[in-house]
């Protein structure tokens, strides 16, 4: 599954907004953690994440395919959902 602002869009709070609304509705559902992969090279997300709460906790080594038939690592982070009710909005 894949969330994401168009980017024609960046830096209007689309992101906030949709981070906000799924930490609800995750919550609402009982879960205490979310989970996502980054791209290791795309820190300006890994920065965004970290904004939001998100802590590095692992790399999943060749996760992403990436050009000349390579691939990437993806750096696995995890938000604590009681702890982002008070992370920085």
């Amino acid at each position: 599954l894949n969330i994401t602002v168009d980017p024609r869009f960046h830096g209007r709070g689309h992101a906030s907004t949709l981070h906000h609304a799924l930490c609800s509705h995750s919550l609402g559902l009982g879960a205490h953690k979310l989970w996502l992969e980054v791209r290791q090279s795309n820190l300006h997300a890994q920065q965004i994440y970290r904004h939001f709460g998100f802590e590095p906790v692992g790399v999943r080594k060749g996760y992403y395919p990436a050009p000349l038939g390579q691939r990437e690592d993806a750096v696995v982070m995890e938000l604590k959902l009681l702890l982002a009710e008070r992370a920085p909005s």
